[in-house]
């Protein structure tokens, strides 16, 4: 995902240099090959290193973070000492409660933090928050992620998100109040766009839910993520989890300390981003508008990136980073600390960069009338 952030920046015209930072100088001067621009320079990063970080991030306008969540919160800490506005992919819930405490201190570093610019968390709750600005009243929220692999994929994402979501369980904002379930709670199959079609899902621990109750308003009562749900993946997780594998609580084994979550982690192999595959998102937000119950769906589809060779998931996570950390170094955002993404970014002129790129919305609108 930072890969195709990387390659769009450095096709954008208002984009001058592209600093990538990486603990690996090898594999960043791969990166640097295969974009082939002279815009892109590599330089070391190790992020637990905290003045290295600050130091090389002071050399930019705005600091994009493709890094797993975990690492979100330093990050975020490292920028406010740098000066320097950031955004990143999201905090798989409770990351992002915890980054949205620093909203103070972040404002009087007079920078401004970006939450969760992907897809989702990302484009879809910029779309939730577009359509609850054209009702009059906003009763429920629904987010919906699927996909359909067309060549074997286990994980294409972090497995440290995989473990994330499918060991603690989703949150979910259900009459007025947040809810805590049990893992593969909610499962239901939802009727995605063509060629995904219908899907298994579950509810997923969404980031989105601990903002959008708090800037949808307009009376919301239900916020909720479905995202799409394979048994392999549930047997996988509960056979680990049985074994003690996704603990984290240290143990000794000849002379070394490690949880044996880390340890699972380190032996986990990489996301697959070359996966071919068709993924997508539906927004559906339902209210009211002008007395008539209105119930607004906004869907967008998308297949395995061709160009950029990567899975249709790493270029709709990958490309919103570019977009909005854009936004940020021209100073198109001007609100200072720590915004989620339907706060932070204006709609329409992202929906317009969205469409630059190839990625369309389909927006469709019903209404209900009582004579």
């Amino acid at each position: 995902m930072g890969t195709v952030t990387v390659r769009d920046l450095a096709e954008s015209r208002d984009v001058s240099k592209v600093i990538v930072g990486d603990v690996s100088i090898k594999k960043g001067n791969q990166l640097k090959r295969l974009i082939g621009s002279g815009k892109v320079s590599v330089t070391r990063v190790d992020v637990s290193d905290r003045a290295g970080l600050v130091e090389a991030m002071k050399e930019a306008d705005a600091v994009a973070n493709a890094t797993p969540y975990h690492l979100n919160l330093q990050i975020m800490k490292a920028a406010m000492r740098a000066g320097k506005s950031l955004t990143d992919l999201g905090g798989v819930y409770h990351t992002t409660v915890k980054q949205l405490e620093l909203a103070k201190k972040a404002e009087e570093a007079g920078i401004t933090v970006a939450l969760g610019c992907g897809l989702a968390p990302g484009i879809t709750d910029i779309l939730a928050k577009y359509a609850a600005e054209k009702l009059d009243a906003v009763d429920e929220v629904h987010i919906k992620y699927g996909e359909v692999n067309l060549s074997p994929a286990k994980y294409k994402w972090s497995f440290r998100t995989v473990l994330e979501e499918y060991t603690k369980g989703p949150v979910v904002y259900q009459n007025g109040e947040y809810k805590e379930l049990l893992p593969f709670s909610g499962k239901q199959t939802v009727k995605f766009p063509e060629p995904i079609g219908e899907r298994p899902c579950c509810y997923g621990l969404y980031s989105g839910v601990a903002t959008l109750p708090h800037t949808v308003r307009k009376g919301v009562k239900v916020v909720d993520c479905l995202m799409v749900h394979r048994e392999e993946d549930e047997q996988r997780i509960k056979v680990l989890d049985e074994m003690g594998l996704t603990s984290t609580e240290p143990i000794d084994f000849k002379g070394v300390t490690i949880s044996p979550r880390e340890f699972l982690l380190r032996c986990a192999p990489p996301p697959d981003a070359k996966a071919r595959d068709v993924a997508g998102a539906m927004v559906e937000v339902i209210g009211e508008k002008g007395g008539e119950r209105t119930r607004c769906i906004y869907s967008l589809v998308y297949p395995y990136h061709e160009k950029y060779e990567v899975s249709a998931l790493a270029y709709l996570t990958g490309v919103p980073l570019s977009i909005v950390s854009q936004m940020l170094a021209k100073g198109d955002i001007s609100e200072l600390g720590v915004l989620p993404p339907e706060v932070a970014v204006k709609p329409t002129p992202f929906f317009a960069e969205l469409a630059e790129r190839g990625i369309t919305i389909t927006e469709t609108t019903d209404k209900t009338r009582i004579l």
